[in-house]
């Protein structure tokens, strides 16, 4: 049996990840008032805690369920259809509960936006993409990025906006990083201000969100992975100030908060 660095046989860490997270899906279940969600500021309304029940699945429900949800977007390309499954059969048992989980609720999503614009639900534009985005979500359990998993699952269904390199995007963020991306306004929305002309900014660079805001904030390692992914800009405050920037999400940002968002 392969062992993690640690000593750790991998079918034990994943059983050990199994039971925690099933305890602390029963303690939310249990403890907490229906409905009681964490607030995602926008992506999606609530990324409520991942339900008890969806780990208590037998293998063979896990399979029918899979390859029903999986049979509509898959009927064109036969081929596509035997390499999801033969990556869903190579899932642990609590990757397949999280993955049909995450695929179930994207499909719900992306026939929602289906309806609303009188279209019929799309077969993934890049399968390969698809299948990844897959694999990410069944291996997610932190409830804000797994929601984000399942909106860009679901938007790869319904949308043409839904670009490939965004699951390599995702698969860096952190919970902190999509915090902070939905906070900020776009560059039309953040006042008068000036080109800033730092090339590089980073720590020592404090920031506000729009001209009129008096809360400054400090930079982070989330404004740096941001800026990073061309996700957020800088402008400067007239007159010119190097010591406080305003910091706005861009074009791309948007485009890609767009596709993490709950679509219908």
């Amino acid at each position: 049996m392969p062992r993690t660095p640690s000593g750790v046989c991998e079918f034990h860490k994943y059983e050990l990840a199994f039971i925690l997270l099933r305890r602390h899906c029963q303690l939310t279940m249990d403890e907490l008032p229906k409905n009681n969600g964490l607030d995602l500021v926008g992506i999606g309304k609530v990324a409520e805690a991942i339900p008890k029940a969806v780990f208590e699945r037998s293998a063979e429900t896990l399979l029918t369920t899979f390859e029903k949800l999986t049979a509509p977007i898959t009927e064109s390309t036969s081929g596509f259809g035997r390499y999801l499954r033969q990556k869903f059969n190579n899932m642990v048992e609590v990757e397949k509960a999280l993955a049909t989980y995450a695929l179930e609720e994207a499909i719900a999503r992306a026939n929602r936006r289906c309806e609303k614009a009188k279209i019929g639900l799309k077969s993934p534009a890049h399968p390969k993409t698809f299948v990844r985005t897959i694999e990410e979500a069944s291996r997610e359990t932190n409830p804000i990025l797994h929601e984000m998993w399942t909106n860009l699952l679901s938007s790869q269904l319904s949308s043409e906006a839904s670009h490939p390199h965004f699951v390599e995007v995702l698969s860096h963020f952190s919970p902190a990083d999509a915090k902070l991306l939905v906070s900020l306004y776009p560059e039309s929305e953040i006042g008068k201000h000036n080109t800033y002309i730092a090339i590089n900014p980073g720590f020592g660079v404090a920031w506000v969100r729009r001209n009129s805001d008096a809360e400054i904030h400090p930079w982070t390692t989330s404004c740096d992975m941001l800026y990073e992914f061309r996700f957020i800009h800088v402008a400067a405050e007239p007159p010119v100030n190097r010591n406080v920037a305003i910091l706005y999400r861009t074009h791309l940002g948007s485009e890609f908060l767009a596709t993490v968002r709950d679509p219908s």
